[in-house]
């Protein structure tokens, strides 16, 4: 009897043996490009992915959000390889791949500082230093290398752009006044120079804490680089990388936008009646760029500063 039981065992097992195993489905590169590792003047080893541009195309470095990653650039990075564009995407201090601190311990994005004082946020405009470096090294030439930030990334590609004249443009997801302590309003003064350098903001009118802000930020920009280099799109839904998720158009809006970033010069149409005078419009228009102008001086102390984490 026992016996039979291990035969019948045995032949069982050579059945299931005998059956082929399914294929691993291949879920593809997580980005386009090749890895590579960059070290930055405090002691940090930060882990990036680039795919170099063709010939004459900027190269973009993109600059993630709290407690996100690299890889959420996903969406945004193959479209732009195609378009030509070279892409850098970084795991941040604190995030992704890079979380050995210069002490040689690990330290994910929750111990980071974020205070007045001592802010481990700010600090990150040496990741974007680090990473620049490194394509300066692999012969890409500073001024082609633009930057596009998600909401503390966003800060820090503003601020890196006001003390490195040769950055070509900045695009800010969700942009806010002080994401993580970081903040923007000076940053987008220093733009005021001879050669403005153009910027583009895109914002979600549900994200609640964005959209407040946003209408500032940007008058901040236009007063610092003129009408015509600071642009702003409005989506509907998410914050962040997620927004190229929501709404698909988006992806082309900025790449559209990268290839002529420069808005044309308005042709001058006249606004007033037959008898002279001034239209209503042009009222509506004043007391609008009015409004803007007051709120920049000083922001609205219902500007608190937030956390941009993704949890």
């Amino acid at each position: 009897m026992r016996s039979a039981v291990l035969l019948v065992a045995a032949l069982a097992g050579s059945a299931m043996a005998a059956v082929p195993a399914k294929p691993t489905p291949h879920a593809g590169p997580s980005l386009p490009g090749e890895p590579v590792e960059l070290k930055t003047i405090d002691g940090w080893t930060l882990k990036a992915v680039f795919a170099p541009s063709v010939p004459g195309k900027m190269t973009l470095l993109l600059l993630h959000g709290t407690g996100q990653r690299k890889e959420d650039w996903k969406r945004l990075a193959f479209p732009l390889t195609r378009a030509g564009y070279g892409v850098m995407a970084v795991d941040l201090r604190g995030h992704g791949e890079s979380r050995t601190s210069p002490s040689g311990e690990e330290m994910t994005w929750k111990k980071l500082r974020a205070t007045p004082t001592a802010n481990d946020f700010a600090d990150m405009s040496r990741d974007a230093e680090a990473a620049v470096a490194w394509l300066a090294g692999q012969g890409v030439p500073e001024d082609s290398i633009g930057l596009i930030g998600s909401e503390v990334g966003g800060s820090i590609a503003i601020r890196y752009a006001a003390t490195h004249q040769k950055v070509p443009l900045v695009v800010m997801l969700s942009p806010g006044m002080r994401w993580q302590e970081v903040l923007t309003p000076n940053a987008l003064r220093a733009l005021k120079r001879p050669i403005p350098t153009p910027v583009l903001m895109v914002c979600s009118e549900a994200d609640k804490r964005s959209s407040k802000e946003v209408p500032i930020l940007h008058a901040f920009a236009k007063a610092a680089v003129g009408e015509r280099y600071a642009t702003l799109i409005m989506v509907p839904q998410e914050r962040g990388t997620r927004m190229f998720n929501a709404q698909r158009s988006l992806v082309g809006q900025v790449i559209d936008w990268l290839g002529n970033p420069i808005a044309p010069e308005a042709t001058a149409v006249s606004t007033s009646p037959l008898l002279g005078g001034t239209t209503s419009m042009d009222k509506v228009r004043a007391l609008g760029e009015k409004t803007l102008i007051d709120d920049t001086g000083t922001p609205p102390p219902s500007l608190q500063p937030g956390d941009d984490s993704d949890e």
